[in-house]
């Protein structure tokens, strides 16, 4: 029986937990990919019909007035509460693509 590492509650290995990176987080022109929604499904909802999906790949492009980001989604700008991008798990994408 191999070793495995051990995993956090999300269920991802721990290290792979600690370095979780949030779209809040992500400074402006940084491109990152989604990798899951922590939200309920009724909020999750209208972010899934706007092309918000694991895979896809966001980029804070500006702030609003009030400071909530606005980012690129595949190509189509979208405004988010900061709550909501808080709520988004996101992973660096490698210089190679």
């Amino acid at each position: 029986m191999g070793l495995t590492a051990p995993k956090s509650i999300s269920g991802l290995p721990q290290e792979e937990a600690e370095s979780e990176l949030r779209l809040g987080d992500i400074p402006l022109s940084q491109t990152v990919e989604l990798v899951r929604i922590d939200l309920p499904a009724e909020q999750a909802e209208p972010l899934l019909e706007r092309g918000v999906l694991p895979g896809c790949r966001i980029c804070p492009v500006r702030s609003s007035p009030a400071g909530d980001p606005i980012v690129s989604v595949d190509g189509s700008l979208l405004a988010l509460r900061r709550e909501t991008a808080n709520c988004l798990c996101v992973r660096l994408l490698s210089d190679v693509s």
